[in-house]
């Protein structure tokens, strides 16, 4: 697999991907992968976590600017001397504000020569999407949806290069519109965008740096604005939406400190969870130890190995020699197909999506709803928090059904509060090296609900999810 799905798979199998072997468990560890016939590199755990989060799930915490009604006045100045520009890429998250059609102006870049010299512009339109255009040397672009008008955050990045006029808009990791012949000089080769310009965001300048009309201001939420002097590829868009900074060719990086904020401008710092996969570089094992430590692109398939505590490992085996897999039965049967399956020590490696996570924890809560085991056994209370696991890691897409969510949410609660009941002590005993304690439920909440986001707006910003002792 690769690394992110290998480090997950062994959580889910209550294990560890494997750390680096210490010098006195090399030779062991040779045989070991000799037995497999395991001849190449293979995935290791990096000792101090850095890459323990999921990819989709960066927390980021960033300075957020925010843009309240349409006005004349407000604008943020970028404190940065721009460098002629034969191409560009420019990218940030917005929210954009739904309550208005009219015309606005995300950022303007004017130059003495050109006041129209580098500009974004977006409105939204009948259908309900935000439309961006792109104007350059005061050529504008056609109108083109680039993002739903759903009061969520979206990234967005526009490129634009000297050779043929090209331009790109992306939004949400994905090119959505891209053309050639966006310049102001005819047959003859287009000009670069010209240097030492002024760089304003949220206002259309109409005089060098000043003359904001309300009607063309944008109102809405901006961060992480990044300018490049190249055209970035999808690949690296990919890469600077899920918050990682590409730092070559960077002209200029989101930071405080660089703005000129004015003073009815509010800035918050706000945290938000990172979408889009990250191709960092994992650690590796070369398979001969001769050169040892190592590391690999994370997205590569490679072998790798659990490794257990021998307590929680010992524990694992008693529990699954002593079970009678009459639960993981009683569900694999009401749901047709094996949603828990019954040897703890191996998980379905496959991606699960919301809506076959949204079926079996329906079936799993039938089936425990209805007690007729009311006091679960050690294995079952296993499975049970395997597949829990697998769930909390479920990857929601952009513009999934928010019912469904909302009632993964409802099952999830409802779920882990019939495993907390207190005949089942005796079972969370008997799997304490494994479990520590049923706070590793609350953990495994925590995860779940970060996917919830996608329910809270603007209208209703609180939700409660209550079942019994659990809420």
């Amino acid at each position: 697999l690769d690394w992110w799905h290998a480090d997950r798979y062994c959580e889910q199998c209550f294990a560890q991907l494997l750390f680096e072997p210490q010098d006195s468990e090399q030779a062991s560890f040779s045989k070991l992968l000799q037995s497999h016939h395991i001849r190449g590199s293979v995935w290791l755990n990096e000792r101090d976590g850095v890459l323990h989060k999921p990819k989709w799930r960066r927390d980021h915490v960033v300075p957020v600017l925010v843009f309240g009604d349409k006005t004349d006045t407000k604008y943020v100045k970028v404190l940065t001397d721009f460098p002629a520009l034969p191409a560009v890429t420019a990218c940030a998250h917005l929210q954009w504000d739904t309550r208005t059609q009219e015309i606005a102006t995300i950022f303007s870049y004017a130059v003495p020569a050109f006041i129209n010299e580098f500009q974004l512009r977006g409105f939204v339109d009948e259908e309900g999407f935000v439309r961006f255009a792109l104007i350059v040397h005061g050529h504008h672009s056609p109108y083109l949806p680039v993002f739903r008008a759903d009061g969520q955050w979206h990234h967005f990045c526009v490129t634009w290069q000297q050779e043929n006029g090209t331009w790109a808009i992306y939004a949400d990791g994905k090119r959505r519109a891209s053309a050639s012949g966006l310049c102001a000089v005819g047959p003859s080769t287009p000009q670069a965008i010209y240097g030492l310009g002024t760089f304003i965001i949220g206002q259309d300048q109409d005089s060098l740096g000043g003359t904001f009309r309300d009607k063309e201001s944008f109102s809405g939420n901006i961060t992480d604005l990044h300018i490049w002097q190249k055209v970035l590829g999808a690949e690296q868009i990919e890469k600077v939406r899920s918050c990682w900074v590409v730092e070559q060719d960077l002209v200029f990086g989101w930071s405080s400190n660089a703005l000129e904020v004015e003073s009815t401008v509010q800035e918050v710092t706000t945290q938000f969870l990172c979408p889009g996969v990250v191709q960092e570089a994992s650690p590796i094992l070369r398979g001969n130890l001769v050169h040892g430590f190592s590391y690999a692109s994370c997205l590569q398939s490679l072998p790798f190995i659990c490794r257990y505590r021998k307590d929680a490992y010992w524990q694992l085996k008693k529990a699954q020699l002593e079970s009678s897999h009459s639960l993981a039965g009683r569900v694999n049967t009401l749901a047709e197909r094996t949603v828990i399956p019954e040897n703890v020590f191996t998980s379905d490696v496959q991606d699960m999506n919301l809506s076959v996570a949204l079926g079996a924890l329906d079936v799993l809560a039938t089936v425990l709803r209805k007690g007729e085991t009311p006091v679960l056994e050690s294995s079952d209370l296993l499975v049970v928090l395997q597949f829990l696991k697998q769930v909390s890691d479920v990857e929601v897409q952009d513009g999934e059904e928010l019912e469904m969510l909302e009632q993964l949410g409802q099952y999830y609660v409802e779920v882990t509060e019939l495993i907390l009941e207190e005949q089942n002590i005796e079972a969370w005993s008997s799997v304490s090296q494994v479990i520590r304690g049923p706070m590793a439920v609350v953990e495994l909440c925590d995860r779940m609900v970060s996917h919830l986001a996608p329910l809270l707006t603007a209208g209703r910003t609180k939700i409660t999810i209550q079942h019994g002792n659990v809420g």
